[in-house]
């Protein structure tokens, strides 16, 4: 299966509920699987990571945040504050000013997961998973929601 990443939407009470009990972010995830509120993005996440430390955004949407709970096998669980749910939004303005520049052979060489570097259309799999974050974020931004995010 691998490492997959995924994003939470919460409501400012979710999260002060999270921030007193972190084990409930599973409930939560469950509870919002399927909906606008989530968003998996799959292997992406490592060249997501890459491409956003690369272009020196503000805020690590990928690995940064808050910390839920500590640190186990599964995750744990971080956090972005509306505000920072609102720069990030601010940031995701599109993916080919990301990645411009960017050849498959320097994910390749960065090590960067998963392993496809090789395929000819392998930025179009990370290019997949950026859009679909881009009007969750938005949607977040707007409803002043903050986000927790979980590589597991």
């Amino acid at each position: 299966m691998g490492m997959c990443g995924a994003y939470l939407r919460v409501t400012p009470d979710e999260l002060r509920a999270l921030i007193e009990e972190p084990d409930r972010y599973w409930d939560y995830a469950e509870k919002a699987a399927g909906t606008e509120r989530t968003v998996d993005v799959d292997k992406a996440w490592n060249a997501l990571w890459y491409l956003v430390g690369r272009a020196g955004w503000k805020i690590d949407f990928v690995l940064g945040g808050t910390l839920l709970g500590e640190a186990d096998s599964d995750g744990p669980p971080r956090y972005f504050s509306a505000d920072e749910v609102r720069t990030i939004s601010a940031e995701l303005t599109g993916f080919d000013k990301l990645s411009e520049g960017v050849e498959l052979s320097d994910l390749e060489a960065e090590g960067i997961y998963p392993s496809i570097w090789d395929e000819p259309d392998a930025l179009d799999y990370v290019r997949a998973h950026y859009d679909a974050l881009v009007p969750f974020f938005a949607a977040a931004a707007k409803a002043g929601d903050p986000v927790v995010t979980i590589i597991t």
